[in-house]
């Protein structure tokens, strides 16, 4: 068993333990000075989840400073291996632009019909003439 130096979660789960606490002892007084018993009843259950929540966020913080593993400057993470090529960047090289934009406007829809104009060819760089 090892001792983790508890860090912000850890010092946040203890700090909303004390504060659930807290408030479970405030509905627990506020039930005893109620006066129809369903009312007490009502105070006194809802004090008896919030100290159960309490616990459990003890046990939390606990959990984590005692029994999960250490981590210290010296572990590394695993080193991730570099992606394999993809049969998609190995088409690429043979990829034709202009046939592309061909297919494309040849598939337009609309074009069939005559409702678009005819395209234009491509303008030089970027292909401005679109």
């Amino acid at each position: 068993m090892a001792f983790n130096p508890p860090g912000f979660r850890t010092i946040m789960l203890l700090a909303l333990g004390f504060g659930l606490r807290t408030l479970s002892k405030a509905l627990e007084r506020a039930g005893d000075l109620a006066g129809e018993p369903g009312t007490r009843l009502f105070h006194h259950v809802s004090a008896l989840v919030l100290l159960i929540a309490a616990v459990a966020c003890f046990i939390w913080a606990l959990k984590r400073m005692f029994f999960d593993r250490p981590r210290g400057p010296e572990e590394k993470a695993a080193p991730v291996a570099p992606p394999k090529p993809v049969e998609i960047y190995l088409e690429e090289a043979s990829f034709d632009s202009d046939a592309a934009l061909a297919r494309y406007m040849r598939n337009r829809t609309g074009a069939a019909s005559g409702d678009l104009p005819a395209p234009k060819p491509p303008g030089g760089f970027g292909r401005k003439g679109l």
